[in-house]
C-alpha cells in the first residue's frame, strides 16, 4: 500500500499544486521557514527526556492545545511542535514559545522529506490532532516502532462518507494509530465502523472545552476593552459574527442596519474566518456604510469593527452581547466552533450547516444554550428578539456557560493515555 502512494504522491501533487500555490499566496506567510517542508527542520538535541512530537493542522487545532501543551511544560518531556499552514506556525510562534521546545512546519508527505524529518526529531510518541492520517509519517512511525496517538479525534460527514468508499486504505491508515481519544461518542461510532478496534478508542470529549476555559481563565487586564473602540461602545449592545464566511458579513451587515432603526445602541463587529478577507468585506461595508473602522487601523466610535487581525477572536467574543458562529449559512458549509462564544456566556445562534461541530451543537441545543435557525430569516428573527429582549438572550448564554463547565477535563484524559506511552 505505502508504494502505490508512493508511486502517486507526485502525479496528485503536481496536479493540486496551482490551487495550492495559489492559496499559500493569497494567504501570504509561506515565505518564512520554506525549507522545514523539505525536511529541514531543527534538530532535536535532546536526550535526557522522551520527545513528544505533537502535530496540528491550523489555527484551530493548534488553540486547542493550549491546556495540554500547559500541562505538559511541567513534565519531563520534549515538545516537538509541527503546524501545515502559515497562519498555525504564527500562532505556536506567537503562544508556545515557552511551552514547546521545538517548532517547525510539518513536511510534505514524501518519503525522502519524511525520512529527514524523522531522523531530526527522533521522537518517543507521535500524537496527531483531531483526523490528519498521513501515509509516509504513519507509515515511518510504525517502521521505528513508535506508537501514533491520535487525540481529538474526529470525523466529518465528509470524512466519513469518503472513508467509506475506500474501506481497505481507511483500515490499513486507522491500522497504524495504537489509540484514538475521540472528541465525541458519535466520532468514536464512526471510526468504529470504518473499521479501527473499539478496545482501542476512547470517547474523551472535546479538547477545545478545556482550551476556551483556559483562554478565559488567562484573560487579563491588558485584553481588548469596549472603551478602546470609542465612548459610544461602553453602553451598547454588540452583534459579533464569528468566524464568518463569504455572503455571511453582508447578511450580517443588512440585518444590523435594520436592527439598529430600533436600537441606535447597537454596534457590529465582524471577525472573518481568514483576515485576509479585508479587503473584500471592506467592498461589502463600503456599499452600505461609512461608518466602520479596521481593528489594524482603529477609528473610535464608529458603528461597525472588521478585525483584520489573526487570532483575536476571544477577545472580540469577551466584548458581545450576541454571537452569530460562521460558515453556518448557504452556500457555506461545516460551520465554525461554538464552543470559545459558549465558554464566555454568550448566546449563540448558527444555520443549519454545522456539521463539523454536530456533536457539540447537539449537546447544546440539547440545554438550550444555542439555537440553531434553517434559513437566513430565522437567524434575523432570532437576533432581533435578543436584541429587542436581552435577558433572554443572557439567559441562553449563562446555560452554555454551564454546559462548557460541565464537559472539562478533557486534558486530564488525554495525559492519562499519553503517560502509558512515555
Amino acid at each position: 500500500m505505502i508504494w502505490i502512494y508512493r508511486v502517486c504522491f507526485w502525479p496528485i501533487f503536481f496536479c493540486l499544486l496551482p490551487y495550492y500555490l495559489w492559496r499559500m499566496l493569497r494567504r501570504g506567510g509561506y515565505s518564512t521557514c520554506w525549507w522545514h517542508r523539505f525536511g529541514f527542520v531543527p534538530k532535536n538535541n535532546t536526550t535526557h527526556m522522551p520527545t513528544l512530537w505533537v502535530q496540528a493542522v491550523s489555527v484551530g487545532e493548534m488553540e486547542a492545545l493550549l491546556p495540554l501543551l500547559t500541562e505538559l511544560k511541567h513534565r519531563n518531556v520534549c515538545v516537538y511542535l509541527t503546524t501545515t499552514t502559515s497562519t498555525g506556525f504564527q500562532i505556536a510562534r506567537k503562544r508556545y514559545a515557552a511551552l514547546a521546545q521545538y517548532i517547525a512546519y510539518f513536511p510534505l508527505d514524501f518519503w525522502l522529506f519524511n525520512r529527514a524529518v524523522w531522523r531530526r526529531i527522533h521522537p518517543t510518541l507521535a500524537i496527531l490532532m483531531e483526523s490528519e492520517l498521513w501515509p509516509e509519517h504513519l507509515h515511518t512511525a510504525q517502521k521505528k516502532n513508535v506508537k501514533v496517538l491520535l487525540i481529538n479525534g474526529r470525523c466529518s460527514d465528509r470524512s466519513f462518507n469518503y472513508y467509506k468508499k475506500i474501506p481497505r486504505i481507511s483500515r490499513w491508515l486507522l491500522g497504524h494509530v495504537a489509540t484514538i481519544l475521540a472528541a465525541s461518542g458519535q466520532d468514536r461510532q464512526r471510526l468504529i465502523t470504518l473499521g479501527f478496534p473499539d478496545d482501542k478508542i476512547v470517547d474523551v470529549g472535546n479538547l477545545k472545552v478545556d482550551a476556551a476555559m483556559a483562554k478565559l481563565n488567562a484573560m487579563d487586564k491588558n485584553c481588548i476593552q469596549r472603551e478602546q473602540l470609542g465612548t459610544q461602545w461602553t453602553n451598547a449592545r454588540i452583534l459579533l459574527g464569528a468566524s464568518t464566511w463569504p455572503d455571511e458579513e453582508k447578511f450580517l451587515v443588512e440585518l444590523f442596519l435594520k436592527a439598529k432603526a430600533h436600537c441606535p445602541a447597537l454596534k457590529l463587529i465582524l471577525v472573518p474566518r481568514h483576515a485576509e478577507r479585508a479587503y473584500e468585506i471592506v467592498n461589502v461595508l463600503k456599499r452600505y456604510t461609512s461608518a466602520y473602522t479596521l481593528r489594524s487601523q482603529l477609528k473610535k466610535d464608529a458603528d461597525v469593527c472588521l478585525v483584520d487581525t489573526t487570532g483575536e477572536l476571544n477577545q472580540f467574543i469577551h466584548l458581545a452581547d450576541f454571537v452569530f458562529i460562521g460558515k453556518s449559512l448557504p452556500p457555506n458549509q461545516g460551520g465554525q466552533t461554538p464552543i470559545e462564544a459558549a465558554a464566555a456566556g454568550k448566546p449563540i445562534v448558527y444555520g443549519p450547516h454545522m456539521q463539523n461541530f454536530r456533536a457539540i451543537c447537539q449537546s447544546l441545543e440539547q440545554v438550550e444554550g444555542a439555537v440553531r435557525c434553517a434559513t437566513e430569516m430565522e437567524v434575523q428573527d432570532c437576533l432581533l428578539n435578543w436584541i429587542s429582549q436581552p435577558h433572554a438572550a443572557y439567559t441562553l448564554g449563562q446555560r452554555a456557560r454551564a454546559w462548557t463547565q460541565g464537559n472539562c477535563g478533557v486534558t486530564q484524559r488525554i495525559l492519562t493515555h499519553i503517560n502509558l506511552y512515555i
